[in-house]
C-alpha cells in the first residue's frame, strides 16, 4: 500500500489529567478547559481532512464532535484506538501507584506490561492500533483525522520515529505517515 498521511489529535483535558490519575479505559468527560482546547485545535487543523476516526471513549468522542463542528465529516468510532488498558491501576494517582517512577519510565519508553494488573502490554496495544491503521488506510480515500489518547500517539512517535515522550499535550495535533506495520514503520 502507498503511504498515507493522517492527523492525530489527543483528546482534550479531563479531570483525571488534572489530578494526575491513571485513566486508561475509564470513561470520563472533558473538562471545560478540555472543551476549549478541542475548539482551539479545530481552528488550527488544516481543511484537508476527509474523514474522522476516533476512539470510542467519551473524552475522544467529545473531542471528535468538537473537531467536526462545521466540517460535517463522516465519523467512525473504533475501540482499537483506545488508550492502553492499565487494569486495576486505573483511577489511581500516578504518584500512589508508582512512587518510584519505575512504571512510568517503562511506560514512556514503550516497555510497559500491565497484564499483571489485568491490563495490556505494549505489544497488545501495538497490534490493535496497527490493525486499525490498516483499516483506515484501506477505507479512507483522503487524509484521515484520528482522535485518540496520548498513549497511542506516544507509541507511534516511539515506534515510527524513535522518539521518547513523557507527555503528549491535550488536543495537540500530530501528523504521521500511516504505516502497514508500526514496528518497522513500513
Amino acid at each position: 500500500m502507498e503511504s498515507k498521511k493522517a492527523y492525530f489529535v489527543r483528546h482534550g483535558q479531563t479531570q483525571f489529567n488534572v489530578d494526575r490519575r491513571i485513566t486508561g479505559h475509564v470513561d470520563i468527560p472533558l473538562t471545560n478547559e478540555g472543551i476549549d482546547q478541542a475548539k482551539k485545535a479545530a481552528q488550527e487543523l488544516p481543511e484537508d481532512c476527509a474523514e474522522i476516526f476516533s476512539s470510542d471513549s467519551l473524552r475522544c468522542r467529545q473531542t471528535a464532535e468538537i473537531l467536526n463542528e462545521g466540517r460535517n465529516l463522516p465519523v467512525t468510532f473504533d475501540a482499537r484506538l483506545r488508550e492502553r488498558h492499565f487494569g486495576s491501576l486505573e483511577g489511581q494517582l500516578w504518584d500512589d501507584a508508582d512512587p518510584s517512577g519505575e512504571i512510568w519510565e517503562a511506560d514512556k519508553n514503550q516497555r510497559y506490561d500491565y497484564r499483571q494488573y489485568g491490563g495490556e502490554a505494549v505489544t497488545d496495544v501495538q497490534q490493535r492500533v496497527e490493525e486499525c491503521i490498516r483499516d483506515i488506510k484501506g477505507k479512507c480515500t483522503g487524509k484521515p483525522l484520528v482522535v485518540t489518547s496520548g498513549g497511542v500517539i506516544r507509541l507511534l512517535k516511539n515506534k515510527l520515529h524513535g522518539e521518547v515522550h513523557g507527555n503528549i499535550k491535550n488536543s495537540s495535533v500530530h501528523e504521521f505517515d500511516l504505516p502497514d506495520s508500526i514496528e518497522t514503520g513500513t
